[in-house]
């Protein structure tokens, strides 16, 4: 009884503190519509049965999302749908897709990114046999881009409906979705935690550089700073990505893969890691949003990262989606996250970070 008080006091405390932000900030008046957005990635169950996407979850997630009082124009998932792309005989890209009808069919656009399960097939010898190592991987490919027709095709040449750019009609926002996961007949093999050719970063200077839109969003699977020591660290491409989104003043850059919430603005107290030669230095606070899971299995490890600081939630059977709303000058963003529905708020902040509420609410445990 005294745990579940001090979490109701936590929630009070923190959509009091929203609410006077959102009421003291002044917003633009112009033109451009109020958006609402979500966010949310890696869905994939634990085997290649049943389980291969954690339905349960995603539809308890999805019903919370059709739930909300203003209802988002679209869906960006962060990939890793399932735990394969294909198996059992088929491609899995329709069924999550069925999954996600509840949403499509109330007019919520659904983005892809491609994530690295995505490519995997189940490990049965007679869906590959008679293939070279790693062909299947562009396979899968060319059916996820066959499949997810809501992606648009304006990226870089064969990166149609994997990367790609749009900006919703009406308001003041880009948005960039990235495929960190790439693969050709000359390169077939991928890296698990994702690196960037040049013609796609190339192409997203270019986007940038020349869009108009005050906020600009930008996505992919893997994130550039790790929260615990599962992963190694990450490769010089995600470096030279982050010189782009640094340089052009992007908002935020979504992404998930390591299965937890975390989140934190990139200063300059935060070196770049691997570093450029000539060397640099962060300077546009960019935040990193790692939203990690809304089915797949939690990760548990201790964070290498200060907990509080970089707001870092990963209980055991614990699942998360982000709501973000542009109004104006504001960018909010309002997490939800816990072990069964409905999801509570987790975590609050704003874009430029004005006030950033520090009540970790999975903390209180």
């Amino acid at each position: 009884m005294i745990y579940r008080s001090k979490r109701i006091g936590a929630v009070l405390i923190l959509w009091f503190v929203a609410a006077i932000l959102s009421a003291t900030i002044p917003t633009v008046s112009g033109h451009c519509e109020p958006l609402r957005f979500i966010f949310m990635g890696d869905s994939r169950g634990q085997n290649d049965g049943d389980n291969i996407i954690n339905k349960p979850v995603l539809k308890a997630i999805n019903d919370q999302i059709l739930a909300l009082p203003k209802r988002p124009s679209f869906v960006i998932h962060g990939g890793d749908q399932s735990r394969r792309g294909y198996a059992r005989g088929k491609y899995i890209f329709p069924l999550f897709k069925e999954e996600m009808k509840p949403l499509t069919d109330a007019g919520i656009k659904l983005y892809a990114v491609m994530g690295n399960h995505e490519l995997y097939r189940d490990d049965d010898p007679s869906d590959v046999e008679n293939e070279e190592v790693g062909s299947f991987y562009i396979d899968n490919q060319r059916e996820f881009q066959k499949e997810f027709t809501d992606n648009t095709t304006n990226g870089p040449s064969g990166y149609e409906r994997l990367a790609f750019s749009f900006e919703p009609p009406g308001t003041d926002t880009f948005f960039a979705i990235l495929d960190c996961y790439y693969v050709t007949k000359d390169s077939p093999g991928i890296a698990l935690d994702g690196r960037f050719e040049d013609i796609q970063l190339t192409w997203l200077e270019d986007q940038l550089k020349n869009t108009k839109a005050t906020h600009k969003f930008v996505f992919a699977h893997a994130p550039y700073y790790y929260i615990t020591s599962f992963h190694a660290g990450q490769n010089i491409t995600f470096t030279k990505l982050w010189s782009i989104l640094d340089k052009y003043r992007v908002n935020l850059y979504g992404c998930g893969h390591t299965h937890l919430y975390a989140r934190k603005a990139i200063d300059s107290g935060i070196a770049p890691y691997p570093q450029l030669n000539p060397p640099v230095q962060w300077k546009n606070n960019v935040t990193q949003l790692i939203t990690g899971t809304c089915g797949a299995p939690p990760d548990p490890a201790s964070p290498i990262v200060d907990r509080y600081a970089w707001h870092v939630h990963n209980n055991a059977n614990t699942y998360y989606f982000s709501v973000i709303d542009i109004n104006g000058s504001n960018v909010t963003v309002t997490s939800y996250g816990g072990q069964a529905a409905p999801y509570q708020v987790i975590d609050y902040f704003m874009i430029p970070p004005i006030t950033n509420p520090a009540i970790d609410l999975l903390l209180l445990d």
